[in-house]
């Protein structure tokens, strides 16, 4: 005979349940000490960016200064993350221009985000969460060094690389994943490249579509100075090539270094920014919602988030004049491009 479970008795059964779907998320969040000022603040990251929901911007292109050339570079095991850096210090160092920053950026160092499954970057795109992701760090030089540019709310900019699978080896990255000797770094936990990497060949192959937010480094004392860049193009490595992160370990006791991805954090009255399409010339005004008048013989673009609304008045004109109308894929807005 099976007995009827009580009120309070199904009460502690939902609680048990409540606790073992929801502890690994809690205890995930009060790692990060959101109860601390600096990690509840309006400014976090990582987000997932809605791209329907961005803003246009007119920036410039990038330019990545000295990223084509070849230097000294170290990785390093710091339990944390790996972490690459380049050992010589100057002003011949890569730094980036353009892009919407304003100032120069020196490179620091990059590091990565990686996790147990195909889940393992940061920043989500439409919901949807990478295998990996990779974080280029720079300070704005006019700080002088990284440390003083960290108090400063323009201080750094990150290039946010999200990483995807692919059946075959990354040739670029087969000389990033020297791991061998600093799997334990109580060991060792640096260790020389054999053979270097420029920095360029471990960017997108398109670096001019972007999204670009204010937030924070997700590691460290959640201050909010990090201009971040989110390539919508990612970087594409192999599962092997992957799998190599998941070897590292923390200890002598064979504890893995698993990393603990911060869940994503509410906007707040943050704007997502996306520059406009570098074959759309710069239109005499524009807001959430442009409007231009259809002229011929130019090429010109409509964007609208009430795509429905304006695409019979888009096909209409398209049959006035020769044009087309094109949808870019990470744009929920359509395009008017007269040829």
């Amino acid at each position: 005979m099976v007995e009827k479970c009580s009120l309070t008795c199904q009460v502690y059964m939902l609680s048990v349940n409540f606790f073992r779907i929801w502890r690994p998320l809690i205890a995930s969040f009060l790692s990060w000490n959101e109860q601390r000022s600096h990690c509840g603040g309006q400014h976090q990251s990582p987000i997932n960016i809605e791209s329907n929901k961005g803003f246009l911007a007119n920036y410039p292109e990038f330019i990545f200064h000295q990223y084509d050339r070849v230097f000294p570079e170290i990785l390093k095991n710091d339990g944390h993350t790996v972490e690459l850096k380049i050992e010589e210090q100057g002003e011949e160092l890569p730094f980036i221009t353009g892009g919407g920053l304003g100032d120069r950026y020196n490179f620091v160092q990059l590091h990565f985000r990686w996790g147990e499954s195909v889940r393992g970057s940061e920043h989500i795109i439409n919901g949807k969460q990478y295998p990996a992701e990779m974080h280029i760090v720079h300070y704005n030089s006019k700080y002088g060094n990284f440390n003083d540019a960290l108090t400063q709310a323009d201080g750094l900019s990150v290039l946010g690389v999200l990483i995807e699978l692919q059946p075959w080896d990354n040739i670029a990255f087969r000389h990033l994943e020297q791991f061998d000797n600093i799997v334990n770094p109580s060991t060792t936990n640096t260790d020389a490249l054999q053979f270097s990497v420029p920095l360029s060949e471990l960017l997108p192959d398109n670096t001019s579509s972007f999204f670009r937010y204010n937030g924070q480094l997700t590691t460290g004392n959640c201050n909010e100075d990090v201009t971040w860049t989110i390539f919508d193009t990612p970087f594409a490595i192999s599962e092997r090539q992957l799998a190599k992160f998941r070897l590292l370990l923390i200890d002598d006791n064979g504890n893995r270094l698993r990393q603990k991805v911060r869940p994503t954090q509410l906007l707040h009255e943050r704007v997502v920014m996306y520059p406009l399409p570098r074959y759309c010339p710069l239109l005499p005004r524009y807001d959430r919602f442009i409007r231009t008048e259809f002229q011929s013989n130019k090429s010109i673009c409509l964007y609208s988030q009430r795509f429905q609304m304006y695409f019979n008045q888009i096909k209409q004109s398209c049959k006035s004049v020769d044009c087309t109308v094109l949808t870019p894929i990470r744009l929920s807005a359509p395009q008017l491009l007269f040829l």
